[in-house]
């Protein structure tokens, strides 16, 4: 049964809102970022692109803590008028605030922008395991990004309540499927 994008996000949504608020979630970050950890995806990867995490999401603060402990450069998303997305260098002593979607964003206009990144973790609300789409919050920065930095390896990290054998929603020739899925299991890579 496939489902129209708008009506999969929105019950998406609800489910993962639900999961947020059990301890079941918080294990399955923990999982995610220790598979993230102990895997050869950071070994070659200086410049990493993430974005401040929202409650239904992965957690990734301490993602970014652990990018930080082991010397990487941790670039921030920041949404831009007509549905563009740059990378914004982060540090401890950024200032943070959110935007109309809620997400944590660095404000400072002189902060160093960096596109050009060696890993790029990609959010989203839905991922088909075999093919490595992903149903995103609808706005496509992040496919518009893809587009024009193909060169840029990509990671999703998927907990249980995200993941999908198939698409069970319509593919648009825009969205771009991600690289490598780390679910609690294993990592898979395209």
């Amino acid at each position: 049964m496939r489902l129209n994008k708008k009506d999969l996000r929105k019950k998406q949504l609800a489910i993962l809102n639900e999961f947020a608020l059990t301890g079941e979630k918080k294990k399955e970050d923990q999982k995610l970022l220790n598979k993230l950890i102990n895997s050869k995806l950071l070994e070659n990867a200086q410049t990493i692109g993430i974005t401040s995490s929202l409650n239904q999401e992965v957690d990734t603060s301490k993602i970014i803590a652990h990018l930080w402990d082991l010397g990487k450069e941790v670039y921030l998303a920041r949404t831009e008028p007509n549905r563009v997305m740059h990378f914004v260098y982060y540090t401890y002593r950024s200032k943070l605030t959110k935007n109309k979607m809620g997400i944590e964003e660095i404000t400072d206009q002189n902060a160093e922008v960096k596109d050009d990144l060696d890993l790029l973790l990609v959010p989203g609300l839905a991922f088909a395991l075999d093919s490595h789409q992903r149903l995103g919050f609808g706005g496509g920065f992040y496919d518009r990004f893809l587009e024009k930095h193909a060169e840029i390896k990509t990671v999703s990290l998927v907990n249980s309540k995200m993941m999908y054998e198939t698409a069970i929603w319509p593919l648009d020739q825009t969205d771009i499927p991600v690289e490598t899925l780390v679910t609690t299991d294993k990592i898979i890579t395209n």
